[in-house]
């Protein structure tokens, strides 16, 4: 193929709080297997841990006109391009950042094909949002993870819209080539059940459990999205099982008024780190089709302590159900997939290093489906816990 120049725009950095880590995942993988430019400019407002930032008199007299105009006041650290792109895609959280593309000036004009990866859109918000939902016109394609909001968005914009779920960096996650020991018996990662939660904290009393979760709310990144990334994957795979929940409920998340459901990272994260599954289930077609596998998720539609019994009691299930996780992932669930469905959609080849890590990821997969069965590394009390 001839040699493509790429550009990744994506938000990233303009929110230090955890979900910007997915972007700042997605950007990193795709521009290696592009070989291409990452943008991703902070917002000139505001930096992590320092709140405010004092701007330039001129630039504090044009946010201070524009508001009192009404007008749409830009965050992103404006730049401009200084070469054309035969690619290019913008990453974003939600449907007000749209129009911070335009601080990168002349991205239209230097763009050759445009495509957009538009994390959250909720059917119930768009009429909220029209304004900014007509921008999507300017973009040859609009991704969006939310598939359930696909016919609803059609109503705002003219582009052709593809639900793409997000992923994880498998090579990063998944526990290969060494095995590591799981001295963690349940993590739990940013969304908990409060049920759940305090029975897990009473089994830790009980049953020496060892119970990892987050004691901290409104957390915002310190040293950069590499190091969160490779913490949350260490969690993971030293973690025997791992807690995911689906976000459905309209009366937790005022969003979900309109009825989306949604697939979040989390069940990719905890798949590919090896852990059991263990939660609730969205019920929309992207994953069914994403977690089609025995013990993909085990439902804790019951007391988790005797959940947890019954998985101590049966290790062949564990060791089924934590192969077919790691091996999954490694075939299905990495970025470079989703890329891949991107280029696809877009009528593009992928270049030969994207090509390379797919055929890596085959081969790392069918070394975990072909290796010894993985052994408790330390006793635990989750046998007792059903009578607990």
């Amino acid at each position: 193929m001839t040699l493509r120049r790429t550009l990744l725009v994506s938000t990233h950095n303009m929110d230090a709080r955890p979900w910007s880590g997915v972007l700042w995942e997605w950007s990193n993988v795709v521009s290696r297997l592009e070989g291409g430019r990452v943008i991703a400019p902070q917002d000139r407002l505001y930096r992590p841990g320092a709140g405010a930032v004092s701007l330039p008199l001129r630039d504090r007299l044009e946010l201070k006109y524009r508001k009192l105009r009404g007008h749409y006041v830009p965050r992103m650290e404006p730049m401009t391009l200084d070469l054309d792109y035969d690619l290019t895609l913008y990453t974003c959280q939600f449907v007000y950042e749209i129009e911070e593309i335009d601080q990168i000036r002349q991205w239209r004009d230097r763009s050759g094909i445009a495509a957009i990866f538009l994390l959250e859109s909720w059917s119930s918000t768009f009429e909220q949002w029209k304004d900014k939902l007509r921008l999507l016109d300017r973009f040859d394609h609009v991704f969006v993870l939310n598939g359930s909001s696909k016919e609803a968005l059609a109503r705002y914009t003219s582009a052709p819209i593809t639900q793409l779920s997000t992923a994880t960096d498998t090579m990063l996650t998944a526990p290969f080539p060494h095995l590591p020991k799981r001295g963690i018996d349940v993590t739990v990662i940013g969304r908990r059940d409060a049920s759940v939660h305090e029975r897990l904290l009473d089994l830790s009393a009980e049953r020496d459990l060892v119970y990892v979760y987050d004691v901290w709310k409104g957390q915002e990144m310190r040293d950069g999205w590499a190091p969160v990334r490779r913490y949350n994957a260490d969690l993971i795979r030293h973690s025997h099982c791992f807690l995911a929940w689906d976000p459905g409920d309209p009366s937790a998340v005022r969003e979900l008024a309109g009825g989306d459901r949604a697939l979040s990272t989390r069940y990719f994260e905890g798949a590919a780190g090896g852990a059991l599954v263990l939660g609730s289930a969205p019920d929309c077609p992207e994953y069914h089709q994403a977690f089609d596998w025995p013990d993909a998720l085990i439902p804790l539609d019951r007391d988790i302590g005797e959940v947890l019994a019954e998985l101590e009691d049966n290790p062949a299930r564990v060791e089924r159900a934590r192969r077919s996780n790691i091996a999954q992932s490694l075939r299905r669930h990495d970025w470079a997939h989703r890329w891949k469905r991107v280029l696809d959609t877009l009528g593009l080849e992928a270049t030969p290093e994207h090509e390379r890590r797919l055929q890596q990821l085959n081969e790392m997969a069918a070394h975990v489906e072909r290796a010894e069965p993985v052994v408790r590394t330390r006793p635990t009390m989750l046998a007792s816990t059903a009578t607990g």
